[in-house]
């Protein structure tokens, strides 16, 4: 939010991609971040598959959409307690438990595959405990990023993030769906090309915790306020969100957006199977990899906006492009062309979710963006809302139908929220001045006493901050201007 004009030079365009990965820390964050989100996107295909196939005829989607249910719901009562948590503890040390279970979960779900003993409500459980472990390590790793690069580099952070996230969603989806048939055959349940995929999720798991062994320990844990009680810092975290108006309507608009398009993603194995006939996985993991190849795109063109100002329009943008493409996924009858639409609509997709995390990220002050941060992951809770009516509609209705229908409705609700609040779609971030240090380097150094925390504070761009008077409003090193919606409270540094 600090007007910059020097925040790269004129380097060529691949060096200011993967500029954050220049900084080590966020290198190996990035590497713990695939592994982990490899796992992710792998489970998703196979939950899915299995769902799919444990469920009654004539009820496919509605199966479908019940498995959804059991991994999203925690979202919404367990990510809030996941954000306080992130915010009072350390974030290192919260990644490392919650993925140690992540993979204990997956070696439960291979084990009972492979013995033949999984049925329908043991993988509705399943989903649900996977689902409750996402919701309180999804907070602390998305907190964990502005800790980890320089100010100045933190869209490109958060695009580079996503970048990583969709790069799994290419690899991920096709390489579970090639390796479900071949591996079957080694003779282990009747399920056992599943179970032998969902091993392999385990080893990635098991990846990413080691690496986030190699995450330095200082820079962790944000200070919060001596004595407050565990309602309170939920309260607080809620209670910010709502009085600051920029914050409010980043998080709406952040859950306006999987309310529908999630749904369509829910359903591909039934679009592979029963509009393009193509069953057995394959379909469903080519569907899923071209929204990866979609999304990869879009998060790479996210990562050169940095210097863009104007989120409000690279939201709106995005936004628009998502929902008309899958109106265009929803209409059509060929395969090759249903891949390029979703692909496309993943483009307009992560536009919109760069810009939006990366502007909530910069308002929200250290202590808080844990809890800020749980508050957006509940939008996925509020997926199966979505899902639940718009998957039953297409089992009484029909898939591609309700798609289109759903992708207007998707139109209209986003020219009345972008056209009639200007407040959002002139929303400005500008650019953060130039730092030597991330904020763990600099606790680091503090902690090692190469460096004072004055130093520190100067190096990573921040002022520590003291009681100022009622009524005053400190000043940023290098201020010039701050441009958020009326009404917006800037977050103070952290």
């Amino acid at each position: 939010m600090i007007r910059s004009h020097a925040t790269y030079g004129p380097g060529n365009t691949l060096q200011r991609t993967l500029s954050s990965l220049q900084e080590r820390e966020f290198a190996w964050y990035f590497a713990g971040n695939a592994a982990f989100f490899m796992a992710m996107q792998m489970q998703f295909v196979l939950r899915a598959q299995l769902a799919y196939d444990l469920s009654a005829e004539g009820s496919k989607a509605t199966g479908l959409g019940l498995v959804t249910l059991g991994a999203a719901a925690p979202m919404i009562f367990v990510a809030p307690v996941g954000g306080l948590i992130a915010d009072r503890v350390n974030k290192r040390t919260l990644l490392i438990v919650t993925q140690t279970a992540a993979a204990l979960i997956s070696l439960v779900t291979t084990v009972l595959i492979l013995t033949d003993l999984m049925e329908y409500w043991y993988l509705f459980l399943l989903a649900f405990s996977a689902g409750t472990i996402f919701s309180l390590n999804m907070p602390a790793r998305q907190a964990l990023v502005p800790q980890l690069v320089p100010q100045h580099k933190l869209m490109n952070a958060v695009s580079l993030q996503m970048s990583g996230m969709n790069l799994t969603r290419i690899i991920a989806p096709a390489l579970a769906g090639i390796l479900i048939a071949p591996l079957g055959f080694i003779g282990i349940g009747e399920h056992g090309g599943l179970g032998w995929v969902y091993l392999l999720t385990f080893v990635l798991f098991a990846g990413a915790v080691a690496s986030e062994f190699r995450l330095p320990v200082h820079g962790m844990q944000a200070e919060s306020e001596e004595g407050e009680s565990f309602i309170d810092g939920l309260r607080g975290g809620f209670r910010y969100a709502i009085s600051t108006p920029v914050i409010l309507m980043l998080l709406v608009a952040g859950m306006l957006m999987p309310f529908f398009a999630f749904p369509v993603q829910v359903m591909l194995p039934l679009f592979a199977e029963e509009v393009f006939d193509r069953p057995g996985g394959m379909g469903f993991g080519l569907l899923m990899g071209a929204g990866g190849v979609g999304g990869l795109i879009g998060t790479i063109v996210s990562a050169n906006f940095d210097g863009v100002p104007n989120k409000g329009h690279i939201m709106f943008v995005g936004a628009i492009i998502m929902a008309g493409f899958l109106a265009a996924f929803g209409a059509v009858g060929v395969f090759a062309f249903a891949m390029v639409f979703i692909a496309a609509s993943n483009i307009g997709q992560m536009l919109f979710m760069s810009s939006n995390n990366t502007a909530v990220q910069t308002i929200a002050p250290e202590e808080l963006r844990g809890r800020v941060m749980s508050i957006m992951m509940m939008s996925f809770g509020v997926m199966p809302i979505g899902v639940l009516p718009i998957t039953y509609a297409a089992d009484r209705f029909g898939a591609q139908e309700t798609v289109v229908v759903v992708s207007l409705v998707l139109l209209g609700l986003l020219a009345v929220v972008f056209v009639a609040i200007p407040a959002f779609r002139n929303l400005r971030i500008d650019v953060l001045a130039q730092a030597e240090l991330s904020p763990v380097q600099a606790a680091t150094l503090v902690a090692e006493g190469k460096i004072t925390r004055a130093e520190a504070d100067r190096l990573t761009g921040r002022l520590r901050r003291t009681p100022l008077p009622e009524g005053t409003r400190r000043k940023r090193p290098q201020e010039e201007r701050i441009e958020v919606p009326e009404g917006a409270t800037p977050a103070p540094p952290p």
